[in-house]
C-alpha cells in the first residue's frame, strides 16, 4: 500500500498497514492516512479473491485486534473516512478523481476489518470498538457510518469514478447489516437497525430503495474500462504504474468470468432483499425500505397516487421492471423479488394481472418448476407460489386459455406444437405433482400445486389432448401408488417407523387423490362444453373411477364424475364404429343436452396464499443464504450461522 504498487505477497512488509495496526495511536489529522489510502493494491472483487486477501492478511489484523483497545486506530481510520465521507458529493461534481479513489480505498480498509473481526465479535463489541470517547459522551461510529453509507448510494451519481466506490458501498452495508442480523435474531434488537429503520438513516430509505431497484431495472455492468486508474496529474499518487483495478491483467483462470465481478444489479437487489426482509414483524417501529418497495406507484400512470405510506416517495416505470423480472426468473433473487411484489404491492398486482404479455413471466415460471430437480427447493417453492398467486385472479386463470404457446424447446418430455398456455401450466404441475410424490412426498410443494391447480379447474378450456392425459395419468398412478402402500400396511411385517412412514405417504396420497377428483368435478361443472379432450381421457381411463369409487373418502365427489362418464359413455357405444375423431364428435354433441342439474354442488375450488405467522423464520435466513451464494464477499460456514439455526421448512 501507500504510493507503490502493492500485492498480497508483500502486504506484510508494508509500512503504512503497519502503522495502522501497530502499537502508536494515529490521530484523525495524522498525514500518514493520505499516505495508507494511496495504495495501488488490486482490491479483491470476487469471492475467491476476497478469501485470499482475508486469509493473507489475518496475522497483521491479529496484531490491530491486540493493539486496538489502546490506540483506538480503528476508531481513528473510521473518523477519517466519515469526514471525507461528507466532501464526496461535492468531489463527484467536480470530478476530484484522487479523493473519489482515496476514499474508496479508505472504505475498503474499513470492510477488510469488518471481514475479519465479525467472526469474532457480536453487534455491541464491534460498536464499541469502532466509538469515538469525548469528555462527556460516546460516539458510536458505525450508526453514523451506516448513515454514510445509505448518503453516498443515494447522493453520489454512479458513474465511471465512483463505480467502485458504490460497490464497496454496497458491500460494507452488507457486512454491517450482517452483524445486525446477528443481533437482532438472539435478542430481537439491533442498534444499527434501529438506527436505519427508525434513526437518522431511515430518512433517505425511500430514496435508497429507489436507487436499488433503478440499478436493478437498469442491469447496467459496471463495465471494465470503469475498474481503472484515476487519470494521472498534478497529484500526491506519483507511482501509479498499473491503476487501481488493473482487471485486464488478471489470470484468465480466475473462478468468476470478468462479468460475474461487475454484477452490479444483481448486488443492488441483494442489499434491497437484506433491507427489506428484517424488521417487518416489528411492533415500536415499520421497516420503511419494505414500504417504499411495497408501494412505489407507477411512472406511467397519468393517474397521481397518494403514497400509502411517507416513504413511498418514488415513481417507477412499472413496463421495465416487469421486463426486468421476467428476463431474470432464472435466478432466485429475482424470483423472491417477484414473490414480495405479488404478495403485498396491491398496485403492481394488478398490473400484472392485467398484462398483456402474462405468458413471458409464466413461462419463466413454468421452466422453473420443470427443471425442479436442478434448482434449489427455495428458489421452487417460490416459482410455485407466484403461480399460485397469480392464480388467485379470474382474469388470469380464464386469459391463459387464449394464449397459445407454439413448440416450447425447454419441455423437452415431448414434442408440443401448439398448447394454451393454460394447459401447458397443468402439464408443467401435475409433472411436478408427480415427480415429488414419487421422490420426495413433499406435503407443502404438493399442497400449493394443487391449490393452483384447483384455482385454475373453473377455466379449463380446450386443453390439449396430452394435458387431458397427463392428468388423469396422475390420478391413475397416484392411486396405484395408494394401492400398494394399503397392501404394505396390511403386511405384518411393517411396524414402527416403516408403519409410520407407510401411513402418513398413505394420508398424502389420500389427499391428493380426493383434491385431483374435485378439480376434474369443477372443470366438468363449469366448463362441460368447453373440455371434450378431458372427456375423453376421463372415459379412456374409466376404470380408476370403480376402483376409486369403493372408498368412503371418495364416494360423494366420484358419482359426479361418474354422472359424466356414464351419459357419455352410453352416447359412445350406440356409434357403430367409434373411432376418435367419431367420439369426440358424440362427446361434443352430448355436451349441449347434458342434464347440468344431475350433479351435486360442492364448494367453489378458491384457495389464497397465506404466509407462515412468523414469516421471518423462513425468509431472513434464505436471503442471507442468497447473500453467502452469490455475493462477492467472503464468507466461511461459520460465519453464516443466520444460515443454520433459523432455517425454516
Amino acid at each position: 500500500m501507500g504510493a507503490q504498487c502493492s500485492s498480497i505477497a508483500n502486504l506484510s512488509n508494508n509500512e503504512q498497514l503497519f502503522q495502522l495496526c501497530g502499537s502508536i495511536p494515529l490521530t484523525a489529522n495524522d498525514p500518514a492516512w493520505n499516505q495508507l489510502f494511496s495504495f495501488n493494491l488490486q482490491i479483491p472483487l470476487s469471492n475467491s479473491e476476497n478469501h485470499e486477501f482475508i486469509e493473507a492478511t489475518a496475522n497483521l489484523f491479529q496484531v490491530l485486534e491486540s493493539n486496538n483497545q489502546a490506540t483506538r486506530n480503528t476508531s481513528s481510520l473510521l473518523r477519517v473516512f466519515l469526514a471525507r465521507a461528507t466532501e464526496l458529493k461535492a468531489s463527484a461534481q467536480c470530478d476530484n478523481r484522487i479523493f473519489i479513489w482515496q476514499t474508496c480505498n479508505a472504505l475498503f480498509i474499513v470492510r477488510s476489518i469488518f471481514s475479519h473481526w465479525i467472526r469474532l465479535e457480536k453487534e455491541a463489541v464491534l460498536i464499541k470498538k469502532f466509538s469515538f470517547q469525548q469528555e462527556d459522551s460516546c460516539e458510536s461510529l458505525l450508526e453514523n457510518l451506516a448513515v454514510q453509507l445509505v448518503e453516498i448510494l443515494v447522493d453520489v451519481p454512479l458513474r465511471e469514478e465512483t463505480a467502485l466506490l458504490h460497490r464497496e458501498c454496497i458491500q460494507t452495508l452488507m457486512l454491517l447489516l450482517f452483524v445486525a442480523a446477528s443481533s437482532y435474531l438472539t435478542n430481537n434488537k439491533s442498534i444499527i437497525f434501529k438506527c436505519l429503520m427508525h434513526g437518522p438513516g431511515a430518512l433517505h430509505a425511500g430514496l435508497l430503495t429507489r436507487t436499488l431497484l433503478q440499478h436493478y431495472c437498469q442491469q447496467q455492468p459496471v463495465p471494465v474500462r470503469w475498474l481503472r486508474k484515476p487519470e494521472q496529474g498534478g497529484s500526491i499518487v506519483l507511482g501509479l504504474a498499473t491503476g487501481l483495478w488493473s482487471l485486464l491483467s488478471r489470470s484468465s483462470s480466475s473462478a468468476e468470468p470478468v462479468d460475474a465481478l461487475s454484477d452490479f444489479a444483481n448486488q443492488s437487489l441483494l442489499l434491497l432483499l437484506v433491507l427489506t426482509n428484517h424488521c417487518s414483524m416489528e411492533k415500536n417501529w415499520s421497516n420503511p425500505y419494505r414500504q417504499a418497495l411495497l408501494s412505489f406507484t407507477d411512472s406511467q400512470d397519468p393517474v397521481q397516487v397518494s403514497p400509502v405510506h411517507p416513504s413511498a416517495c418514488f415513481r417507477l416505470d412499472y413496463s421495465v421492471l416487469y421486463s426486468t423480472l421476467c428476463d431474470r426468473l432464472g435466478d432466485e433473487r429475482t424470483t423472491l423479488l417477484l414473490y414480495m411484489l405479488l404478495h403485498q404491492h396491491q398496485q403492481f398486482r394488478n398490473y400484472v394481472y392485467t398484462h398483456a404479455d402474462i405468458q413471458r413471466m409464466v413461462i419463466a415460471l413454468l421452466q422453473e418448476l420443470f427443471k425442479g430437480d436442478d434448482e434449489g427447493s427455495h428458489h421452487l417453492y417460490m416459482s410455485l407460489i407466484i403461480l399460485l398467486l397469480l392464480s388467485e385472479d379470474e382474469g388470469f386463470n380464464s386469459n391463459i386459455h387464449n394464449v397459445i404457446i407454439r413448440n416450447p424447446l425447454w419441455y423437452t418430455d415431448r414434442v408440443l406444437n401448439e398448447v394454451s398456455l393454460g394447459g401447458l401450466a397443468v402439464i408443467v404441475i401435475t409433472r411436478t405433482i408427480q415427480r415429488n410424490i414419487v421422490k420426495a412426498s413433499d406435503k407443502y410443494l404438493h399442497t400449493n400445486c394443487l391449490a393452483t391447480l384447483a384455482n385454475m379447474a373453473a377455466y379449463f378450456r380446450r386443453l390439449h389432448p396430452y394435458t387431458c392425459e397427463r392428468l388423469v395419468s396422475l390420478l391413475c398412478t397416484l392411486n396405484k401408488r395408494r394401492i400398494r402402500v394399503v397392501q404394505q400396511l396390511k403386511s405384518s411385517d411393517v411396524e414402527g417407523a416403516s408403519r409410520e412412514q407407510l401411513e402418513q405417504d398413505l394420508s398424502i396420497l389420500e389427499e391428493v387423490l380426493r383434491m385431483l377428483l374435485e378439480i376434474l368435478n369443477a372443470a366438468f361443472t363449469h366448463q362441460l362444453g368447453c373440455n371434450q379432450n378431458l372427456i375423453y381421457s376421463v372415459l379412456h381411463k374409466k376404470e380408476v373411477l370403480d376402483v376409486l369409487r369403493r372408498h368412503p373418502a371418495f364416494q360423494d365427489i366420484v358419482a359426479n364424475l361418474d354422472t359424466v362418464s356414464n351419459y357419455f359413455s352410453n352416447r359412445i357405444s350406440q356409434l357403430s364404429e367409434p373411432g376418435v375423431n367419431e367420439i369426440l364428435h358424440s362427446i361434443q354433441l352430448g355436451c349441449v343436452d347434458f342434464p347440468k342439474d344431475q350433479l351435486k354442488k360442492f364448494p367453489e375450488l378458491k384457495f389464497r396464499y397465506v404466509e407462515e405467522d412468523q414469516p421471518e423464520e423462513f425468509f431472513i435466513p434464505y436471503v442471507w443464504s442468497m447473500v453467502q451464494s452469490t455475493s462477492a464477499l467472503c464468507w466461511s460456514n461459520d460465519d453464516m450461522t443466520i444460515g443454520s439455526e433459523n432455517e425454516a421448512k
